[in-house]
């Protein structure tokens, strides 16, 4: 199972590698975000659900594995989530968490550059990794089945203009003053300011550092 999937961007492979005998529930609370989804072709194996990870109603001891990449931190109630999360696990099920941590200059990026500035606000709650493991423990998870790992993603473009572009339509910042191409310098430079980018091997690297957390029942 994968939450806050938003459009099913993943949705495909995981697909592919579960088989056609597998299950898997798709879920995210946006339901702009899953009607977009629902208009592809889906695998016979996936199901889609609108939920919040807070709100899951799924079935207890069910599921070998569940997922999420980049959306928790939206989560209002991550108590509950992880709660709900734990109970739909099957023993020696997994959890693997992948999203924003407090005090990475990720978290720096959304909260100086895109709260400020996009479309719709980014008002969240980041986990530090003391509070990942005491939402883990609030769950149910023993710590001794509990590991944090750095993700040190770099996502790679052919210029800095497409890096400033990709960043600015990822993240709705239209509330930045003057033309289109004035905001995307703008994102360009706070990127270089607080991400970090290289050039490497002609192309052009984004720092995008995340965290993992993986836990088994």
């Amino acid at each position: 199972m994968g939450f806050s999937e938003g459009n099913g961007f993943f949705c495909q492979e995981i697909a592919e590698a579960i088989g056609i005998r597998g299950s898997y529930l798709l879920t995210d609370p946006s339901q702009d975000q899953l009607d977009s989804l629902l208009k592809k072709a889906l695998p016979v194996q996936v199901k889609v659900q609108q939920s919040g990870a807070e709100t899951l109603e799924v079935p207890s001891n069910f599921y070998d594995k569940i997922w999420s990449f980049g959306g928790f931190h939206h989560c209002q109630n991550q108590t509950e989530a992880f709660q709900r999360i734990y109970k739909a696990l099957k023993p020696k099920g997994k959890l693997v968490i992948a999203d924003v941590f407090h005090g990475s200059s990720l978290a720096k990026h959304f909260d100086q550059q895109v709260a400020r500035y996009c479309l719709t606000g980014h008002e969240v709650k980041f986990m530090s990794d003391d509070f990942a493991r005491t939402l883990c423990y609030w769950g149910g998870f023993l710590d001794k089945n509990v590991e944090i790992v750095d993700i040190p993603q770099k996502w790679r473009f052919k210029t800095e203009y497409d890096i400033g572009a990709f960043v600015y339509k990822f993240h709705a910042m239209t509330k930045l003053p003057g033309t289109e191409a004035q905001k995307i310098h703008q994102v360009v430079e706070g990127c270089k300011e607080i991400l970090g980018i290289e050039y490497r091997e002609n192309m052009y690297e984004l720092n995008w550092p995340m965290k993992a957390i993986i836990a088994i029942k």
